[in-house]
């Protein structure tokens, strides 16, 4: 009893907060962790404000017409405009983060043993997120969106067998009203998925050498401090550019009658459009997109360094491909690129399958 009363009333009804407790003063981390090791929280964080502005326009969101009901929310609803610059920005400041510490992974080779499962975790949230990513911009009900909406139908007829019933089960009847829902519950399981790749990141680190530090107070300050620059950050895009990257052609209606020569997707989908783009056709564009999934989930096994630190070929080459896939998002969001989007695209699975195995293979000579 003498303990219970020393331990509070709450936490000896909820033992999780003594396991939190716990963790936040266990001995276990290096000293001088590097900034950017708070990108997955920051991006927990956007996650969760993505599901609560998310939730609030779903209560006005009306599927059978979707442009309108969003034009009245900005319009109508009292406080709607920020609702959807919340969920605006905080969908393009999440992606940042995703594909900020996924370039970190890379630079590092943190997807090796024993961190490829944590490495797989992060792809798969990855393509989650794309999709949900993909949904919310049909969801909108522009031009952009309703004509990336028909390509996918249209690959998705193409498509034989197995894949092409899931594509089109996924895709057909309901209208958006359907696409609204898997928007949700992919949002949720990007949510769980962010904390099992956190839980087998934490898994996969190696013990700290020499001194180790716990979370509180040293890290717990470098976190908020992160936090606080995110809000910044945050409060920036929103109060002066709050559609920033979203692509211009969902601001009008979708007309039936007007095709758009290319179609402009928010920032965060240009790479994988660019990506599908490489492969010719409807359903070639589905191909390209699972062609470039099963690169991201084979590299630990195309890494050959056996445990060699990562050298300075390896990370000019890391360097290259990140620039390669900014180039990629440029080339495809202008109709002047086109013309450079195969050839970085090509650079993408050329970068993974021949130069990863060559270059990790000489490093670790």
């Amino acid at each position: 009893m003498q303990t219970q009363a020393k331990q509070g009333w709450l936490v000896t009804r909820m033992p999780c907060l003594r396991d939190i407790k716990a963790g936040m003063t266990r001995r276990e981390r290096a000293p001088g962790a590097p900034w950017a090791a708070t990108l997955p929280a920051l991006l927990g964080v956007l996650l969760l404000v993505l599901l609560g502005s998310g939730l609030v326009l779903a209560t006005a969101y009306d599927p059978r017409d979707a442009y309108g009901s969003l034009q009245r929310v900005a319009r109508e609803m009292r406080g709607g405009w920020i609702m959807l610059g919340y969920h605006a920005t905080g969908a393009s400041l999440a992606f940042m983060a995703l594909y900020l510490h996924l370039f970190r992974a890379l630079l590092t080779r943190a997807y090796r043993a024993p961190g490829e499962w944590a490495w797989l975790l992060w792809v798969t949230l990855l393509a989650v997120l794309l999709l949900a990513g993909w949904l919310g911009f049909v969801l909108h009900g522009g031009a952009g969106g309703s004509w990336s909406l028909s390509h996918a139908v249209s690959a998705a007829m193409l498509l034989p067998g197995f894949p092409g019933a899931v594509a089109m089960w996924f895709l057909g009847g309901a209208g958006l009203a359907r696409l609204l829902v898997f928007h949700g519950v992919l949002a949720l399981c990007a949510v769980a998925l962010i904390w099992l790749a956190r839980m087998a990141a934490r898994q996969a680190r190696p013990a700290p050498q020499g001194r180790a530090l716990a979370f509180w107070p040293v890290y717990a300050a470098q976190y908020f401090a992160a936090l606080a620059m995110l809000a910044l950050v945050f409060a920036l895009l929103l109060g002066f550019a709050p559609h920033w990257g979203q692509g211009g052609q969902n601001a009008i209606p979708a007309a039936p009658m007007v095709v758009p020569a290319v179609i402009s997707h928010p920032w965060y989908l240009t790479p994988i459009a660019g990506l599908a783009g490489l492969f010719p056709g409807a359903a070639g564009h589905i191909w390209g997109v699972i062609a470039a999934a099963a690169v991201l989930y084979a590299l630990p096994w195309l890494d050959r360094s056996r445990g060699a630190p990562p050298g300075r070929l390896y990370r000019a080459l890391t360097w290259l491909l990140g620039l390669d896939v900014l180039a990629l998002g440029l080339a495809v969001s202008c109709p002047a690129g086109a013309l450079l989007a195969g050839p970085l695209a090509i650079w993408f699975f050329f970068h993974f399958l021949v130069l990863t195995p060559l270059v990790t293979m000489l490093e670790a000579a």
